[in-house]
């Protein structure tokens, strides 16, 4: 009886296509969550630009706010993707909560909570979806 309560439930499993977008958008939020800077960088597309700059510029602004957080969760909400052969885009709300390390008075600088609405472009690279593009602001 459980075998036959089983199958259904690996057909529908079968069936289901991952959205490879949001895989990398979760990927993105997951190595943010375990403020693993390089992890994020890795996660970028090798001709990542926005506003502030390239890879580099990325990383170094993270391990900065990762340093200072003793915890951090994203929380990615209303995704929506496209996809259109090597190249892709996401738009997204991320939602940050985190408790800030009382160093310094650092904890009173720095907020324990913020969400962003993003829109992020893909491209394909060494056969994963990578960032190449983002912009980004603070949702009221």
């Amino acid at each position: 009886m459980r075998r036959a309560c089983l199958v259904p439930f690996l057909l529908l499993l079968a069936c289901h296509k991952e959205d490879p977008i949001a895989g990398a958008i979760q990927q993105v939020a997951s190595a943010a969550e375990d403020r693993d800077a390089g992890a994020v960088v890795e996660l970028l597309a090798s001709s990542y630009a926005d506003e502030g700059g390239g890879r580099a510029e990325v990383g170094n602004t993270l391990r900065r706010y990762f340093f200072a957080y003793r915890s951090l969760n994203v929380s990615i909400k209303d995704l929506q993707t496209w996809e259109n052969g090597p190249v892709g885009q996401a738009r997204f709300r991320a939602d940050f909560t985190g408790v800030p390390k009382e160093i310094g008075g650092i904890d009173q600088l720095l907020p324990a909570s913020a969400s962003y609405q993003f829109e992020v472009w893909l491209v394909r690279e060494g056969g994963d979806w990578k960032i190449s593009a983002a912009k980004w602001q603070s949702n009221p």
